[in-house]
């Protein structure tokens, strides 16, 4: 928990806690094709966790993160 006590103090401090993905037009609906997107252009970062992660669970993170 220190990490992320750490991160969102760094988010405070750079200006960007307030982020929001509806701000810059995303929409629920693209979920998906956002995760697809990461692992396409991103694939080898996937191959790098220890734990497989699957589109679907991808599209969930996008989900949970929705503001």
């Amino acid at each position: 928990m220190d990490f992320i006590a750490a991160l969102a103090k760094l988010q405070e401090q750079c200006g960007v806690d307030g982020l929001k993905m509806s701000d810059y037009g995303i929409r629920p609906d693209e979920f998906m094709t956002l995760a697809r997107n990461a692992r396409a252009t991103m694939g080898g970062l996937f191959d790098c966790d220890r734990v497989p992660l699957s589109d679907e669970e991808c599209a969930a993170i996008f989900e949970k993160s929705y503001r």
